[in-house]
């Protein structure tokens, strides 16, 4: 067998102004050809560990591009074409292929190009006709529609949120496309559009960890191959968005579709208990006076770089201060100029300091403080699962008015209190730990916190999403309508 690998894939928050150009692909993941040679990351997990498993059944790989970028505003028309068209080359120039495998977000837009999986898809359909198969990985904070659906026969999602599930997803894809190969399986699909956007955590109390017992245990029987929900990503602008049932069985359409209508509707039942609570965000701060055992934690959500915020505001930081908050942290902030800065004056040097608020429009405003710097680290990172490494850049600690504040030159996420840790950051005696992120801390800071708030802060990742100038989504769905389906009791 013949398989060729490729990765190409961001996270698109149409509603951000900051452009994903191809230098962000650069920095986060840009291997041209050898994805064993890149860093071990969620991003390029699934073609590392593809290739792997293929060259232990001996099967012959060749590889294209892999690209990733964090996520931002729309991606430049120059850059996805530059990119798709560079994998499609490189699939034509590896010959005739048995299959193709590759790992893509599911929520990429492009300046001309609203589903840029469902045309990177359709592309190499025609390119390799319709024998050959196609299996595709993607985020469950996708959109999809029949157009990816009917280009590709394996399409699967991942389960939890947070993500933590990426290589079992990706052993999912090899050994469904595994079994195609032999002629075991036959996959078909079937789609069902649950007509619901927002953000339902896989591991937060409720319906969800059940549900997804539930979807695991009836793979593999009465011919269901898979089963996958994909989640949508809220911040998305396009016809196409909303959460979406996605069922593959095992050469019998009606049972894909009945299976992806049960489950579908079964979680359309639910989807107000599965939704993730949010806490003002000045009721978020009176909180955070109160001292306690243990550190309280703020998650300031709407500037959160994984839903394509700047990650560079600082109203949360300056309501930390003005609350007369001292011993607390802020993590990540991201602000290269502020970071060179603090390379240049170095380790124990005070001066006066303009913090963040620089990236777009949405990056709320700057923060004029006296600052010392207390720690710098080139090409610093933190740990993830897996023995995975998630890069920041160049880091610099700093504190304001005696708070510990991260700054980075790249944009992330926080992963792990390592990106505390391993920056000379003590966490058991602080106040506050104030972190950019949306949920995918939350298990991890579970012994370490002794309450977790998700904070709708300023910002143009705004969980009310009844804020947000929608103008193309598809309508009705819920929560800005309340029954779509028209399958509520009563």
């Amino acid at each position: 067998m013949h398989v060729f690998l490729a990765t190409l894939g961001t996270e698109t928050n149409t509603f951000s102004t900051f452009p994903t150009g191809i230098d962000s692909f650069r920095h986060r993941l840009w291997q041209e050809g050898d994805v064993e040679n890149a860093v071990a990351t969620p991003w390029s997990a699934p073609a590392r560990n593809w290739r792997n498993w293929a060259l232990e059944e001996g099967w012959k790989v060749s590889q294209g591009l892999h690209a990733f970028a964090e996520p931002a505003g729309t991606t430049t028309r120059s850059a996805y074409e530059t990119m798709r068209d560079r994998i499609l080359a490189d699939l034509k120039a590896a010959g005739p292929v048995d299959a193709v495998m590759m790992f893509m977000h599911g929520a990429m837009v492009a300046d001309g190009y609203d589903d840029c999986e469902g045309d990177m898809a359709t592309r190499i359909r025609e390119i390799v006709g319709d024998k050959v198969k196609i299996g595709i990985e993607l985020d469950l904070h996708a959109h999809i529609d029949q157009v990816l659906v009917d280009a590709a026969d394996i399409i699967v999602f991942y389960k939890t949120y947070p993500h933590f599930d990426h290589t079992e997803r990706a052993r999912d894809v090899f050994d469904l496309m595994k079994r195609t190969l032999a002629g075991e399986i036959d996959p078909v699909m079937a789609l069902f559009d649950c007509r619901t956007m927002g953000l339902f955590p896989t591991t937060m109390d409720g319906p969800m960890p059940a549900y997804m017992e539930k979807m695991v245990a009836a793979e593999g029987r009465d011919g269901i191959l898979s089963l996958s929900l994909n989640h949508g990503f809220p911040w998305a602008d396009v016809p196409l968005a909303g959460a979406k049932m996605l069922a593959i069985a095992d050469g019998d359409m009606a049972k894909a579709e009945a299976a992806a209508g049960a489950f579908g509707k079964e979680f359309y039942g639910f989807r107000a208990q599965a939704m993730l609570p949010f806490t003002p965000f000045d009721e978020a701060i009176e909180k955070a006076k109160v001292k306690g055992d243990k550190p309280i934690l703020l998650a300031d959500t709407s500037d959160q770089i994984g839903s394509g915020a700047p990650g560079d505001t600082t109203y949360m930081l300056r309501a930390l201060i003005d609350a007369g908050i001292r011993s607390a942290a802020v993590a990540p902030l991201y602000d290269p100029l502020a970071v060179n800065i603090c390379f240049q004056v170095g380790v124990g040097a005070k001066l006066p300091m303009r913090i963040g608020g620089k990236l777009d429009p949405n990056s709320g405003p700057f923060l004029d403080a006296d600052v010392e710097v207390l720690f710098l680290k080139r090409g610093a990172y933190q740990e993830h699962v897996n023995n995975e490494r998630i890069p920041v850049g160049d880091l610099a600690v700093i504190r304001v008015e005696g708070i510990e504040v991260v700054l980075t030159t790249e944009r992330s996420n926080l992963f792990s209190p390592t990106l505390y840790t391993l920056h000379g950051i003590t966490i058991d005696d602080k106040q506050v730990l104030a972190i950019k992120n949306l949920y995918k801390h939350k298990d991890i800071f579970i012994p370490l916190t002794r309450e977790q708030l998700f904070v709708a802060s300023p910002g143009c990742s705004n969980p009310d999403f009844g804020q947000l100038p929608f103008k193309r989504l598809p309508r009705p769905i819920w929560p800005l309508d309340p029954d779509p389906l028209g399958l509520d009791p009563g």
